[in-house]
């Protein structure tokens, strides 16, 4: 790999939104962590709880210099994975990376080992002196223990000035109860990120305007847990509701099981069908870039579209201060490609895949090129399956592939009782024995199956 193929946007530090909601008392235990010389903060939580905002808010107000590396799964190379820590500690501090790693970085040896050019690294960071915070977000992502035994060692000598922070969705396997037993450690998990009814309040009626009283706000806190990402999208279906907030709220803790089904549903078919196409096309990667947008989109204004799914606040990240480079909320992301059908997402891992080789990005193009194969032969694999099992499954009724078709569509219970003139209980009845035939769990894989299976 050579520095031209560093991606420098896993470098930038996500910019701060507007009107963000303050966490205060995590803020202070962060802080007090670093004065007590702990070598590691550690804020580990499932999806959508607000760790890369909190850090990120955190990071933007000490003092102290700040190399992030937005984590991905190609750093499992050893190898990479280092130059990438590397370049963000000399982007941090001009003195770190043109001593002992000076040559490392930029004229790779191939016969260094990744454990001499750490210590290396080490080196120059022990004698450059500075203070420094190293964030390795979407730590979750690396999987190769050979990177994990970096980190570990890095840990176990780490220079004085440098503190290190992972935001991941699991715990790493590192040394952690060794730490915790040497007080070497700040953790923040699940519990301490949820929200507040004070905060809550502050991100529903501040942050997305929505004016809600005390009750309903105390209601969706507490039948979301506190989850940021579950009132987020609460915010959004309640932004284009048609009726009074009361009765959505009454009716948010109904059917707990497919709650975000239900609200990905209000939210993406409530928007024109451009935006929901390029929401779509564009959910397979990671990153998002104009210019790769109208590659895989076939529109001449990607880059107006982007900045339009900002400021809606429809889950998108922008990852530099150019509003160049973006990225979708994860779940928002996973959610979008379970609508794509099986040709529509090898053909655009596809185009994803000649833009980046046109571009030089050699890994990202064989990896597009990886997803487009292999979900061509689960592709094959299912429809083997299907003509086996086709026959095995029970017969849904009419009125069943009627339910069946409106839920495909994005409609919700009431809206399928009001078009078929039946009562919701019925609707729900309806849907218990679809599940029940299909031999799923929720909306999004009945229509997955049911396509599989040639119903739709």
């Amino acid at each position: 790999m050579t520095v031209d193929t560093l991606l420098a946007t896993k470098l930038h530090i996500p910019e701060a939104r507007a009107s963000l909601v303050t966490r205060s008392r995590l803020l202070a235990r962060l802080t007090e962590g670093l004065r007590l010389g702990h070598r590691l903060t550690l804020v580990s939580a499932p999806p959508g709880f607000g760790k890369t905002t909190l850090i990120r808010e955190w990071v933007g107000d000490t003092e102290r210099r700040v190399a992030w590396v937005s984590v991905d799964e190609g750093d499992n190379d050893a190898a990479r994975f280092l130059r990438y820590v590397i370049a963000a500690l000399a982007q941090a501090d001009d003195g770190v990376g043109y001593n002992g790693v000076g040559q490392v970085l930029h004229q790779p040896s191939p016969s260094a080992s990744p454990q001499e050019v750490l210590i290396a690294l080490i080196n120059d960071l022990t004698e450059a002196g500075a203070d420094l915070l190293l964030v390795l977000d979407d730590y979750h992502l690396i999987s190769e223990f050979a990177v994990h035994d970096l980190v570990a060692f890095l840990l176990a000598n780490q220079p004085p000035g440098l503190h290190v922070v992972l935001g991941t969705r699991e715990d790493p396997p590192l040394p952690l109860a060794r730490m915790r037993a040497r007080d070497q450690v700040t953790e923040i998990r699940e519990g301490a990120l949820r929200f507040t009814p004070g905060e809550a309040t502050a991100f529903l009626n501040q942050t997305m305007s929505l004016g809600l009283s005390a009750e309903s706000v105390a209601s969706l806190t507490s039948r979301t847990e506190g989850w940021v990402t579950g009132l987020q999208l609460a915010g959004l279906a309640l932004r284009q509701l048609v009726g009074t907030a009361d009765d959505f709220v009454a009716a948010f803790a109904g059917d707990d099981r497919y709650i975000v089904d239900y609200l990905m549903a209000e939210v993406l078919n409530r928007e024109p069908e451009p935006v929901r196409s390029f929401l779509r096309q564009t959910s397979i990667l990671d990153r998002l870039f104009a210019p790769l947008c109208a590659t895989l989109t076939g529109r001449d204004d990607a880059q107006a579209m982007l900045e339009h799914l900002e400021g809606a606040n429809l889950f998108l990240v922008p990852l530099d201060n150019r509003r160049e480079w973006y990225r979708y909320h994860v779940l928002f992301a996973e959610a979008l490609r379970l609508t794509l059908t099986t040709q529509e997402r090898i053909t655009l891992h596809e185009r994803a895949a000649s833009w980046f080789a046109a571009h030089g990005l050699d890994a990202l193009a064989v990896r597009h090129t990886r997803f487009a194969d292999e979900t061509s032969a689960a592709s094959s694999a299912a429809a083997r399956h299907a003509r086996v099992t086709q026959s095995s499954v029970e017969p849904l009724s009419e009125r069943e592939l009627e339910v069946l078709r409106l839920i495909a569509d994005g409609f919700s219970n009431a809206e399928i009782a009001e078009r078929l003139v039946i009562a919701q209980g019925t609707v729900k009845r309806h849907i218990n024995n679809i599940y029940g035939k299909l031999g799923v769990q929720s909306r999004t894989q009945a229509v997955a199956r049911s396509r599989e299976l040639g119903l739709l």
